[in-house]
């Protein structure tokens, strides 16, 4: 009897059937890890609202292009600490060829856009397209330059630049005129809409009761004199859009 009991104990203990060992409470638990996601709360298709105004350190981070339009802002802007380029009489179609007016190295402003690590860039086009009779190839090749932006920056802020109207347009009669804007503006809004990217409406706050740009802002009905150009300046300084106001991170 003696023996078969010591066989039981040792065929206990080779089976491994002991007692579970007791956990030491001495011992640090495992972290506990959430799956965080980022919730964008942002109406992308709607233009920027107001805001307070940016400190002029924002300008530093930067970068305006655009047509002869924006060079308004080269010359008679009040930062001086903003990077602003422009081409007269831009074609869109042409952005790589034509040299940017001002400088000496011969860089187009497609060469800008490629080089610039700006967190802030504005675009101004479509002006000098406004006579075409629709706006596809601007649109594609607005799209190609926004891709090229975003491609190894995508947290950077884009803003597209609504054309303002102007008084008149030689060769472009009203009411043919707020027509092309209408399919211009349509064309930019929808690429900011797509590509989750802002545009902004200058019309809201440089317009008069007729709809077209105050007249004291214009020297020829279109390019901004020096009030229109601070005026301009000002309302963009006025609709910045603060991503952190909109972009929540979510971890559960």
């Amino acid at each position: 009897m003696r023996k078969l009991m010591i066989l039981c104990i040792g065929a206990a203990v080779l089976c491994g059937c002991s007692a579970p060992e007791k956990e030491d409470p001495s011992a640090t638990p495992e972290p506990v890890t959430y799956a965080c996601r980022y919730i964008d709360k942002y109406d992308y298709s709607q233009p920027a609202g107001y805001a307070d105004m940016v400190n002029d350190e924002w300008y530093d981070t930067a970068l305006f292009a655009g047509d002869s339009r924006m060079g308004s802002i080269a010359l008679y802007g009040t930062h001086d600490n903003a990077q602003v380029e422009y081409v007269t009489s831009l074609n869109l179609m042409r952005i790589g060829n034509m040299p940017v007016d001002g400088r000496d190295d011969g860089k187009t402003l497609m060469d800008i856009l490629e080089e610039t690590d700006k967190e802030n860039i504005y675009l101004l086009f479509g002006i000098n397209e406004i006579r075409n009779p629709n706006f596809d190839a601007f649109g594609e090749k607005l799209q190609e330059i926004v891709s090229m932006l975003m491609k190894d920056h995508p947290t950077r802020s884009i803003y597209l630049i609504l054309s303002y109207h102007p008084d008149k347009i030689d060769g472009l009669p009203e009411p043919g005129l707020s027509e092309h804007l209408t399919n211009l503006n349509t064309t930019i809004s929808e690429i900011a809409k797509k590509n989750h990217i802002y545009f902004v409406n200058p019309d809201e706050g440089l317009d008069d009761e007729a709809g077209t740009v105050i007249d004291e802002y214009v020297w020829d009905g279109l390019h901004f004199n020096v009030p229109g150009a601070q005026a301009f300046e000002e309302y963009l300084g006025y609709h910045v859009v603060r991503r952190e106001k909109y972009v929540q991170e979510i971890c559960e």
